[in-house]
């Protein structure tokens, strides 16, 4: 047997391998009503979830498109909160290479 797997108690197969990450609308939190615009609330959000150690640095972020249709906001918003980041020095964005948490 392989050194880095193991069997559960229940005997399936594991292997050692990290778990996969939480999908993001787990980790991201949006209030649909309040003072502040989503945009914001979503930078600020991917800003505690990088703090806390959530979501990684280095991480390679969804496609705008996709994480739009997975926090079911308009693509505008994530646009618009990457932009804000990436201002601020937290994300590094490049056409036809994604977007990664600095």
């Amino acid at each position: 047997m392989n050194a880095d797997r193991s069997h559960t108690a229940a005997g399936a197969l594991t292997t050692g391998a990290p778990p996969a990450p939480a999908p993001y609308s787990q980790v991201l939190r949006l209030k649909r009503c309040g003072p502040e615009p989503l945009y914001y609330q979503l930078a600020q959000s991917l800003e505690q979830a990088v703090a806390t150690g959530a979501i990684a640095h280095g991480t390679r972020l969804l496609p705008e498109k996709d994480m739009a249709r997975e926090l079911n906001v308009a693509i505008g918003t994530v646009r618009n909160a990457w932009a804000y980041l990436e201002r601020k020095g937290v994300l590094h964005r490049q056409r036809h290479a994604g977007t990664v948490i600095r």
